[in-house]
């Protein structure tokens, strides 16, 4: 059940970046790094293991990924521009510092 809710809760952190990173390009794409670390994080902390934050990053990789490539109707959520490529590259690596900070 932890397993469930830590993905979850990693998508819907990813769900919630993918929408704030193009708003005020600077301001978005900051506050959607800030708040995938402090998310991740807490999630170790809450549940103690670092194997959680792991799935918590799996499931907002997995969103993030999505995201940024193709739909039915051609549609992306995360364009190549600057904002789109800091969040996809730099937020993996803030995601991966996450996980392997102590819990």
């Amino acid at each position: 059940m932890r397993a469930l809710v830590s993905l979850l809760f990693g998508a819907v952190v990813a769900l919630g970046a993918t929408l704030i990173h193009p708003t005020r390009p600077p301001i978005g794409v900051i506050l959607a790094l800030i708040g995938t670390y402090m998310c991740i994080r807490w999630v170790g902390r809450y549940f103690g293991k670092k194997r959680y934050k792991l799935i918590a990053l799996f499931g907002w990789f997995i969103v993030i990924v999505r995201a940024g490539t193709f739909g039915v109707g051609k549609e992306l959520l995360i364009l190549g521009d600057n904002s789109g490529t800091a969040l996809l590259f730099i937020g993996f690596i803030i995601g991966v510092i996450a996980v392997l900070q102590r819990a």
